[in-house]
């Protein structure tokens, strides 16, 4: 079963639950390739009373047309949402959609004669993006970034301007991944420590679901007959593992069918 919960983790969470009373709105990164998997569920019980944005980040790797449907689905339940790549995104556009989502917080203290910081909570799973959309706000290197989970393990502070500050917290998973083919997905895209996982299987039933999902691009990339990526390679029961990856079309990456 693939799950990956360490101590850094439920100590991150705490931190989080002791530092809401400050933080006024939160930016929440999902992966563009796996909007739903990527959806912490604490996240949203945690945050439920804070003003959100959920940023589909690392957009320029997703399916454009599906990021657009899900923009759509944000809108269609009252949710705000954008899209974006933090490494090469244009900081001026993105600052703009957050000062729409924080100018009712301003405006409030405003009427009492209070020139309020704005705190905001850049939250997500690991290896979203979090510290590198920081950067790009700030303009400068301020915080650790990494191609692996794990980079940020405490709290920072990171003033943006005068009157905005930015809480880059670690990557935060939740502590049982019940839902298997979510915990793939996560697996695949760098949200979970490799060496807790069978990289030769899940390399085969990436390109098994790949195959599924968008055989012309592998065709295309690879060169490759489809039939041949569509094997999946065969679970190891004397290792007690099991093949969790089911048809992808089956229960596809989205909250409804689009």
């Amino acid at each position: 079963m693939i799950n990956w919960y360490p101590g850094h983790m439920a100590s991150a969470r705490r931190m989080l639950e002791e530092n809401l009373k400050i933080i006024d709105a939160a930016l929440i990164l999902l992966d563009a390739r796996l909007p739903y998997s990527s959806r912490n569920p604490d996240l949203d019980k945690l945050l439920k009373s804070k003003r959100q944005l959920y940023i589909l980040n690392k957009a320029d790797l997703a399916d454009p047309e599906k990021t657009k449907l899900w923009l759509s689905h944000f809108r269609d339940n009252g949710m705000e949402g954008t899209q974006m790549c933090a490494r090469s995104g244009n900081r001026k556009e993105l600052l703009g959609v957050i000062n729409r989502l924080t100018n009712p917080v301003l405006e409030k203290y405003r009427q009492k004669g209070v020139n309020k910081t704005v705190r905001l909570l850049v939250c997500g799973i690991p290896n979203s993006g979090k510290s590198t959309l920081i950067n790009l706000l700030s303009g400068q290197s301020r915080a650790k970034t990494g191609d692996k989970p794990g980079v940020t393990r405490g709290k920072q502070w990171i003033k943006i301007s005068e009157y905005l500050e930015f809480l880059d917290s670690p990557g935060l998973l939740w502590p049982r991944l019940d839902d298997q083919k979510s915990a793939m997905r996560l697996a695949y895209t760098g949200a979970i420590n490799d060496d807790t996982l069978d990289k030769e299987e899940l390399a085969f039933n990436l390109v098994a679901d790949l195959s599924e999902l968008y055989p012309h691009l592998l065709v295309q990339r690879y060169g490759v007959p489809v039939g041949l990526c569509a094997q999946r390679r065969p679970s190891r029961p004397s290792q007690g593992r099991r093949n969790y990856s089911k048809r992808a079309a089956q229960r596809p990456d989205r909250p409804y069918n689009l």
